[in-house]
């Protein structure tokens, strides 16, 4: 994935956003807590989490970009279908190339056509525990639809890369160029679109930081569906949510996230 440094700057302010209708929930009750984690520190290491709902990935797949730089990511807990996890990582050199991409990757539902599915709710909790002041980053889900069912984002058969863009910090923007707002569930975001190798990118960047989100993805798709062209015979191949930084040194800890495609 290559991503453009924008000159945009926007808003640090800690949010919520919370649906006026109630998001079904996606966590299992009456679930023991479970610590997890080894403190993945290689370029790809993964590890399997939750009963292999999820894979996390530390994922530094543009680290090249940097004159220097390290990561390491790791899942503390795991309760029922939610997990707890945090991403450290400082960053120098580089600063219009993402040096990683630190995610949960969510391995159930996957091969839906979009117009079969319901719903896809979802909470994050997430904050940055330390930050520093010339960070350039943002806190995303990534998601990606095929032409084929059986494919993997980030692919030759990839048509489409759908970005929800929780935060931006120190001026990182998205693929391509703003096209617009797009208003879904309750909120205005802005809306870029863009072309990365084979596929277009759309990338729905809130305008203030969202650190508490609780939502039902379907309806970023069906915007897309409705209004941009996207096929709903598309069928969603892979749904990750992480963190890309460009420059600058964090933690993201992220104390609960969660999700499901019905």
């Amino acid at each position: 994935m290559h991503f453009k440094f924008s000159t945009l700057l926007l808003a640090s302010i800690s949010g919520t956003l919370i649906l006026s209708s109630p998001v079904p929930d996606v966590n299992s009750e009456n679930s023991p807590l479970v610590k997890r984690g080894a403190v993945l520190t290689a370029q790809f290491a993964t590890e399997s989490e939750g009963t292999n709902r999820f894979i996390l990935e530390n994922n530094l797949w543009g680290e090249a970009a940097a004159t220097s730089g390290s990561q390491s990511s790791q899942v503390t807990a795991t309760d029922g279908d939610s997990v707890t996890w945090e991403t450290t990582y400082t960053w120098e050199g580089g600063p219009s190339d993402v040096k990683s991409y630190a995610n949960l990757d969510f391995r159930e539902g996957l091969g839906q056509s979009l117009a079969s599915i319901t719903s896809i709710p979802t909470t994050w909790s997430w904050s940055y525990t330390s930050a520093s002041s010339d960070l350039v980053a943002d806190v995303s889900y990534d998601t990606w639809l095929s032409n084929d069912a059986s494919s993997s984002g980030s692919s030759s058969t990839s048509t489409f890369e759908i970005m929800i863009w929780l935060s931006s910090r120190g001026g990182a923007g998205p693929a391509g160029s703003q096209i617009g707002t797009a208003d879904v569930n309750g909120a205005t975001w802005n809306l870029f679109q863009g072309v990365v190798e084979t596929w277009t990118v759309f990338s729905f960047v809130a305008p203030s930081e969202i650190t508490n989100f609780n939502s039902d993805l379907l309806p970023f798709y069906t915007f897309l569906v409705d209004n941009h062209g996207v096929s709903s015979s598309q069928f969603l191949v892979q749904a990750q949510a992480g963190t890309e930084p460009f420059v600058g040194s964090a933690t993201l800890s992220t104390s609960s996230y969660a999700i499901s495609i019905n």
